[in-house]
């Protein structure tokens, strides 16, 4: 009889994926007039905001530089401080004679926006050390004048734009990388080899490197509207005058070369972002809610979860579906802000620790969607767990504190944030069948999340028009 009662459960759940909202009576599939396991589907009303989110922790591989206007979200601006890394006993060539110039060299594949639009960019050196422990570092409003002397002269200006004609490409991979050099102060250079001189252990290590010789640099735009580019690698160039031997056996060949030190993951990078007040006045807009990024506004779900427990506490949560409609974009713009390619749905007293503790979603508390073009939504399938650990969770602390709903108004919150992804795409090379069929798009596992940084916006049913959340149940 067991088997008889789990077959029909079966069936119940996958006729609730299978049909639509015209069917509210599913699940209710008799078995025999003794054997019956009563069924069905409740719909909730679930309201919805947009919240601001002016600062996203970001401890990015990915720099951000340039200013965007956007005739919706208004005006976003980003900047970032690096530091630099050298290889562990790192030393200079013993032939160097002269250091004669010093240059910044930033490389790119991707830009957002008009990539003739020309931006004036400043360079600054830091006079403090970032500190590594401090994770307020890797939120993108931190401040950057703590790091650096704003009155002081700035070490390199250039105008540049993203596509000009100073730009010098490479193919790597499967794609183009585009490279801008910015010179520098030459005395950057110089004292860096005068550090070395010095002393050695100066250029241990990265630690030590940033420490006793060189602090890290400040890169923002200080002119020009149109552009952000998405920066992969920053390197800090040397450029020095060196004698080698020539065929007679002695050094009197001048020759010229360069030694570089990266930007690697090992050490700080630190986005810094800043929208405009049409953000806070798009985030109190209650005809709809929002989402954008980088940095912009999340879209906030109270969830019905004291209604369910009332009316089901005798029966059991199969399954519980939300979806976010989307509005069409009809804006004039000629560089559109895309959708979203996923967001992640998170307990709100979680929004932050979730990414400052590196955390990877659950399907319990935490879950993950994808855009689906053919529905112009994000559809969340099945979030029953999170409803049920809800409902546990008021029901404990409750036990224990009569006031505890009062202390913890975020109990039935989730918020939908945008984020990227790091993936694993599985594929077997030495397969025959996998080589023949490379077109096909392979299977990827997302094995990590973080805050979207890329300039992105979508808007959402919400707001004063509710949303509707569906939930099949089996009453024992």
């Amino acid at each position: 009889m067991k088997a008889k009662y789990l077959c029909a459960l079966l069936l119940a759940v996958v006729g609730f994926y299978s049909c639509d909202d015209s069917t509210p009576n599913i699940g209710k599939t008799t078995i025999n007039a003794n054997d019956s396991i009563p069924s069905g589907v409740s719909s909730y009303s679930v309201i919805t905001r947009s919240l601001l989110a002016d600062s996203v922790f970001a401890r990015s591989n990915t720099p951000y530089l340039g200013r965007y206007t956007d005739p919706e979200y208004g005006e976003f601006s980003s900047d970032f401080i690096a530091q630099f890394s050298c290889t562990d006993d790192y030393e200079f060539p013993e032939e160097i004679h002269e250091v004669i110039g010093t240059n910044l060299v930033i490389r790119y594949a991707k830009c957002f926006g008009d990539s003739t639009a020309t931006l004036r960019v400043q360079i600054d050196s830091l006079n403090r050390v970032i500190p590594e422990e401090d994770k307020k570092t890797y939120y993108t409003s931190f401040n950057p004048t703590f790091y650096y002397n704003k009155d002081a002269d700035p070490i390199g200006v250039k105008s540049l734009t993203a596509s000009g004609l100073a730009v010098d490409t490479i193919y790597k991979g499967r794609s183009w990388v585009k490279s801008q050099s910015v010179k520098l102060d030459k005395g950057i250079g110089k004292h860096i080899y005068n550090k070395y001189l010095e002393n050695k252990r100066n250029f241990h290590n990265a630690e030590t490197f940033i420490n006793n010789v060189f602090k890290g640099v400040y890169v923002h735009s200080t002119n020009g509207d149109g552009c952000i580019l998405y920066i992969d690698n920053i390197y800090l160039g040397v450029t020095y005058s060196a004698y080698i031997k020539s065929s007679s056996g002695k050094r009197d060949s001048l020759v010229y070369g360069s030694t570089y030190f990266s930007a690697t993951k090992e050490v700080i990078q630190s986005n810094h972002f800043k929208n405009s007040e049409k953000l806070k006045q798009l985030a109190e807009d209650n005809s709809c809610t929002y989402v954008k990024s980088p940095a912009g506004i999340v879209t906030e779900a109270t969830l019905p979860i004291q209604d369910i427990h009332e009316e089901h506490k005798r029966d059991s949560l199969n399954a519980a579906v939300l979806s976010f409609k989307c509005y069409n974009d009809y804006s004039s713009g000629k560089y559109k802000l895309g959708n979203p390619k996923y967001l992640l749905m998170v307990r709100k007293a979680e929004m932050y620790t979730f990414f400052e503790d590196n955390k990877m979603y659950d399907n319990l508390t935490s879950f993950v969607t994808q855009y689906s073009s053919a529905t112009n939504s994000y559809d969340f399938k099945n979030i029953a767990q999170l409803v049920q650990r809800c409902i546990n969770a008021k029901i404990t602390g409750e036990k224990s504190d009569p006031n505890w709903t009062a202390k913890n108004p975020d109990w039935n919150k989730v918020v939908l944030i945008p984020i990227s992804t790091v993936e694993v795409v599985e594929s077997n090379n030495n397969s025959y069948y996998s080589y023949y069929y490379r077109s096909s798009s392979p299977k990827a596992t997302i094995v990590a999340v973080e805050n979207n940084l890329n300039m992105n916006g979508v808007k959402l049913v919400g707001g004063k028009d509710k949303l509707t959340m569906q939930v099949l149940y089996t009453t024992y």
